[in-house]
């Protein structure tokens, strides 16, 4: 009889438990894909926060509003990337390098003590942390010059791991 009660209950339980990752999985799904950028604010959603240190994955200070931006451009849009299979870096600002070189760390693309120090050294710049890349960088978004932003991630690994080693000859040479 105790043993009957006891295999009740945990079919009880996983019963509960099941509906609960149902509802979870169901929240998630509603969610925007990554890389999605809004002009505008959702409601009940969190601001754009840059990362209080570049090279980790934490955001937890520095809210910034992102205007003038729509959409974000793919590895699939005509005229996005060059001959080499990349976008250009060429008109990214500081503060967007710098985001990015925080995405391309903490997604482990780039792994070396030269990225990370790079990276510390431009976020305590005043120009970076004004700059609205800074946050668009953070979610693997490339500012080329346009009002709609390259997403890195649509990139294979191979790509997004050069481009990410580009980023850091860029940050190295405008952090002299």
């Amino acid at each position: 009889m105790l043993k009957t009660q006891y295999i009740a209950l945990g079919a009880a339980c996983g019963l509960a438990f099941s509906a609960i990752g149902a509802a979870h999985a169901q929240s998630a799904a509603a969610q925007l894909p990554a890389g999605t950028v809004l002009s505008t604010q959702p409601a009940g959603s969190v601001p754009v926060t840059a990362p209080a240190d570049p090279a980790s994955n934490l955001a937890t200070k520095g809210t910034q509003i992102v205007k003038g931006v729509t959409g974000s451009a793919t590895s699939a849009t005509p005229g996005a990337l060059d001959e080499n299979g990349l976008p250009s870096l060429s008109s990214a600002s500081t503060g967007n390098v710098t985001g990015l070189l925080s995405y391309c760390i903490s997604k482990k693309l780039v792994n070396s003590t030269t990225a990370r120090s790079t990276a510390r050294n431009l976020a305590k710049r005043d120009d970076v942390k004004s700059d609205q890349g800074y946050s668009i960088g953070g979610q693997g978004l490339l500012q080329n010059g346009s009002s709609t932003p390259f997403d890195i991630s649509t990139l294979n690994k191979s790509k997004r791991v050069e481009l990410c080693s580009d980023l850091v000859k860029k940050g190295q040479s405008l952090s002299d």
